[in-house]
């Protein structure tokens, strides 16, 4: 445990020792399930998930509303049923219906870039969309967010995609080009979780919970929404045991569709930009802190600090990070490494740790670029976000 205690903190070991026994079993079964499903990958021939999982995927969705169907019909049947007690139960179930609806995600404002405003960008990701096979993303969201997304917006349910200003500039062309193709791989790496229909789904559960489990925080306020949050958990137990066996089963399918699908995307990423590419990346990934802590200091160092932030700051911040991450010593990322290792930590339930997808990216044949980008069209590619990464800067300067 020596070198435990070199890597890590010590009041970071007492919060783990001090973590209770049922966290702590959560968090190394977990653990034995990412290691267990990375060793089976490595001699697997396809990463997609399996046709069962992305089946048994579908019939959560299906499960989902048709339970929200299920409280609308007994609505409607004490509705017209005539019998004014029961008109209680209708208002409950209509309120009840009206938070569980399904909802998607609205459909990309003003803020997002089309292809006019950069086309530079979309014709690089024109090209990994003919090398992966993903459509090319309709628009292009720029934020302050240490990471990068793609998803599908609105009626018409149109890809999108969203790229961190802080990970963005800390990275080269090559490290660029194996997140876009990451992310790209994501809309067809066949995870049927991130589907409308299992989407949708998901939200629905969530507010499940928040009916289920009403706070503070998650309550709706006055009104009908608000009185069926707060008669929900005394009316409805067996919905209860219901919701917590459909979160049980939602957990199963991370393992076996989210987490194989996400080691997919990095292989998808490697087959774009190359092996070498996607390793390099996963290495700036693991600089996260150390990004952070930059941009905390360059926010109270500011001399002016009361004064709002200007174009130029954010211009001066992020000439500053770039210079800065060059400074980062080989050992400090060999320590993050070895933390993520130890740790086992996610980035989410959906994400496997670091290390478990830098072991599969090392132990599947090595793969080489299949896209290639020049250094001026990447120059062109900063021009056009310049706007918008500087307008992040501010913001995250405030």
């Amino acid at each position: 445990m020596a070198d435990d205690h070199d890597l890590m903190a010590k009041d970071e070991h007492q919060k783990l020792a001090a973590q209770k026994r049922f966290a702590r079993r959560k968090r190394e079964k977990a653990r034995r399930r990412g290691e267990a499903l990375e060793q089976r990958l490595i001699q697997a021939g396809d990463l997609r998930p399996g046709g069962v999982a992305r089946l048994a995927a579908v019939c959560f969705g299906l499960a989902i509303h048709a339970l929200t169907l299920l409280v609308f019909a007994g609505a409607m049947a004490a509705l017209l049923s005539g019998i004014w007690p029961l008109y209680l139960l209708t208002i409950l179930g209509f309120g009840v219906v009206w938070v569980l609806r399904p909802r998607l995600e609205k459909r990309p404002g003003a803020d997002w870039l089309r292809r006019e405003k950069a086309p530079g960008l979309f014709a690089i990701l024109d090209r990994i969309s003919g090398a992966t096979g993903a459509p090319t993303p309709k628009y292009v969201k720029v934020d302050a967010r240490f990471n990068a997304a793609t998803a599908r917006r609105g009626v018409r349910h149109e890809p999108v995609l969203i790229l961190g200003a802080p990970l963005w500039q800390i990275l080269d062309g090559d490290e660029r080009l194996a997140l876009l193709g990451h992310e790209l791989g994501h809309q067809v790496n066949g995870d049927t979780t991130q589907g409308v229909l299992v989407a949708t789904a998901r939200r629905s559960l969530h507010e499940w919970r928040v009916l289920l489990y009403p706070s503070g925080v998650g309550w709706s306020g006055p009104g009908v929404a608000g009185l069926a949050q707060l008669l929900l958990p005394v009316v409805l137990v067996p919905f209860y045991l219901m919701v917590t066996g459909f979160q049980t089963f939602y957990g199963w399918l991370q393992v076996h569709v989210s987490l194989r699908a996400e080691f997919l995307a990095d292989d998808i990423a490697a087959q774009t930009a190359s092996t070498a590419s996607v390793i390099a990346l996963m290495r700036k990934l693991d600089a996260r802190p150390s990004v952070e802590a930059y941009v905390t200091r360059t926010k109270f160092g500011r001399r002016t600090a009361r004064v709002t932030p200007s174009l130029e700051d954010a211009t001066h911040m992020w000439i500053g990070l770039q210079d800065y991450i060059t400074t980062i010593p080989e050992h400090e990322y060999i320590r993050a490494a070895r933390l993520s290792e130890l740790r086992g930590t996610q980035i989410d339930a959906s994400h496997p740790a670091n290390y478990l997808r830098l072991r599969l990216l090392k132990g599947r044949p090595t793969r080489g670029a299949a896209v290639k980008v020049t250094e001026d069209e990447w120059l062109g590619v900063d021009r056009e976000l310049a706007p918008y990464v500087t307008e992040v800067g501010r913001s995250m300067l405030r």
